[in-house]
């Protein structure tokens, strides 16, 4: 079963992202950066990662265990859309907006409306 990591924070991405950079049992690591949870409604602000949540879980479901999938919350839309936000200055991965889906290793990247394809994102796993 995939290794599934969820962050909210700058230091627990850069940590986290160091760790399985590193580790040479896992064959594949994906991150992706998605919108944080609206208090008011219990979903994400952000519809087009609602609509892409669907996809990416059932692709993430088919992964093995040398496969690790980072999910990290920008947070809430004000703190995403100020050009502050500490996600949108990362050395690791060029953030500029939500959905982002990425592999470490290839630097593959599905961004947007391509995050919200299901036969793309499959692709993307495959």
């Amino acid at each position: 079963m995939v290794r599934e990591l969820i962050t909210n924070t700058v230091a627990d991405f850069k940590s986290h992202y160091a760790e399985l950079k590193a580790d040479q049992s896992l064959s594949r690591v994906f991150v992706l950066f998605m919108a944080g949870t609206d208090p008011d409604t219990g979903d994400s602000w952000c519809p087009d990662c609602r609509n892409a949540e669907p996809h990416i879980e059932a692709a993430v479901k088919g992964l093995g265990d040398d496969v690790a999938f980072l999910a990290v919350d920008v947070g809430d839309r004000p703190g995403w859309k100020s050009p502050d936000c500490p996600f949108r200055h990362l050395d690791e991965a060029k953030v500029t907006g939500v959905p982002t889906l990425f592999e470490i290793k290839s630097g593959r990247e599905l961004n947007g409306d391509d995050c919200q394809d299901g036969a793309k994102v499959a692709a993307f796993f495959a």
